[in-house]
């Protein structure tokens, strides 16, 4: 029985261990029938050993492949994290980083702008503050308007690791035509993709004042004996050319900027003509050519008649009056006039034939100025002046307004006569109570006549009188 139970467990282990060899990668020669304890059976630690040996040989193939692709893809990986950004605008210029990391002062100072104001602050979105009208999709800015009288000198936007820094060049259009197209730094493996923008914000500044350019100017006059060059240089040098340069060789005249040259060349009949170009601009600045009457004329001027004359007062110093004119009227020649003016500087004044021109130079108080004058054909003149001008400097007068009244003056003596006027007083009542007691008197002596026991006779009568208001009273 038990060689019979062996031989069914024996039959039983053999097709189990033929189904595990068919499902599986282990050799057939690797599971085999052994005798054990209990009778035969398959050996499970060979089994068990043929999976572990095909699991290990698949890890060592993904291990060799992850091996030899992982430094390739660190490298790509470092080189893109660590390589320099790509701006992906001609106009911009791309900084890897943030603006303000590391750095001290705000965003406009690091770009060197000191001056200016950061507008939009950490701005992601659009901007419309102001006259400012920005606009935003998420990846590209528009600028379509800012204020009047300023200009952006930078605006950076950041998105990605790194930002874009745009200069004042790419707002050159504004105001008129806006500006589009404003992103951060390109983003991807072949840097070909635009970011979200992360923030964004400008600095405002005042526009650049284009320097005023004055190109260099001039003119050229004479007589028959010079010619006068006068060159004024404007805004920067200039270098003139003389030529031809009257009786001398042709020369060039430097004059310094904002500043006037006088330069006098000497003219014949052989050489009549002067003539001054700027070589900067291939500009001619003056010409003068001597007049053939020069050498017809009845004297060495020819028909020129240089005359000064000079007149003073507290108001002006000293005139000069410079006159061309003969009382012929053969005068066809302008003459030019050399001045030293009372402070020591020289002038060059041109009067044409037949004119007369005044010039007017002060002289300050208590001091003592001088004025000379020469010409061609004419003997140098001087003028002196000495300013001593009285001024009268008025009062303020200032009136106090009276009321008018009478004044009382107490009188203690009569006038003229000097008594004193109380005594006169008591004398005039006196007189004319006794007047008054007297006249009183004279009334009643009618009533006494008519009085019985009286003698009538022999009694002379008396007269009748009459008074005018009193009508008649007696005898």
């Amino acid at each position: 029985m038990e060689s019979s139970g062996n031989a069914h467990i024996s039959r039983k282990t053999r097709k189990s261990a033929y189904r595990l060899t068919r499902g599986s990668s282990i050799d057939h020669r690797e599971a085999s029938a052994e005798p054990t304890a209990h009778g035969w059976g398959v050996s499970l630690v060979s089994v068990h050993r043929g999976r572990r040996n095909g699991r290990f040989a698949r890890f060592l193939v993904v291990g060799a492949v992850t091996c030899a692709v992982a430094p390739i893809a660190g490298v790509a990986v470092a080189s893109a994290a660590t390589g320099s950004p790509t701006s992906g605008d001609p106009r911009a210029t791309a900084y890897p980083g943030n603006i303000h990391d590391g750095k001290s002062g705000n965003a406009c100072s690091q770009l060197g702008f000191a001056d200016d104001s950061e507008v939009a602050v950490d701005c992601s979105g659009g901007y419309s503050v102001g006259d400012y009208d920005i606009t935003s999709d998420n990846s590209n800015l528009t600028v379509s308007a800012i204020p009047a009288d300023t200009q952006i000198d930078a605006l950076v936007v950041k998105g990605g690791d790194a930002y874009n820094v745009y200069p004042a060049a790419a707002f050159t259009s504004l105001p008129g035509t806006a500006v589009i197209g404003l992103h951060a730094p390109m983003v991807g493996v072949n840097q070909d993709n635009v970011p979200t923008i992360s923030h964004w914000f400008l600095c405002d500044g005042e526009p650049n004042e284009q320097p005023v350019v004055v190109p260099a100017t001039g003119s050229v006059t004479g007589n028959c004996k010079q010619a006068v060059v006068t060159i004024d240089a404007g805004s920067s040098d200039a270098d003139v050319l003389v030529d031809p340069s009257g009786t001398g060789a042709a020369h060039h005249v430097t004059v310094t900027k904002d500043t006037e040259s006088v330069v006098d060349i000497a003219v014949s009949a052989a050489h009549p003509t002067v003539t001054a170009t700027d070589t900067a601009t291939s500009t001619q600045l003056g010409t003068y050519t001597r007049p053939t009457s020069c050498d017809t004329g009845t004297s060495d001027q020819g028909g020129v008649d240089p005359k000064v004359s000079f007149a003073t007062s507290c108001s002006r110093g000293i005139q000069v009056v410079l006159s061309n004119i003969k009382l012929d009227d053969t005068t066809t020649d302008a003459v030019t006039f050399t001045i030293v003016t009372p402070s020591g500087s020289t002038e060059h004044v041109t009067v044409m034939a037949d004119h007369i021109v005044k010039r007017y130079y002060n002289v300050a108080a208590n001091t003592t100025g001088v004025v000379t004058v020469s010409a061609p054909g004419l003997a140098t003149t001087s003028k002196s002046y000495t300013k001593k001008c009285t001024q009268v400097l008025g009062e303020k007068v200032t009136k106090t307004t009276q009321h008018p009244g009478v004044l009382g003056e107490k009188v203690t003596r009569l006038p003229f006569t000097g008594l004193p006027v109380w005594a006169m007083l008591s004398v005039a009542a006196a007189l004319c109570l006794s007047g008054a007691l007297m006249t009183q008197a004279g009334r009643r002596r009618p009533a006494v006549a008519m009085m019985p026991g009286l003698p009538t006779t022999g009694l002379p009568m008396l007269g009748r009188r009459t008074y005018p208001t009193r009508g008649i009273i007696g005898r």
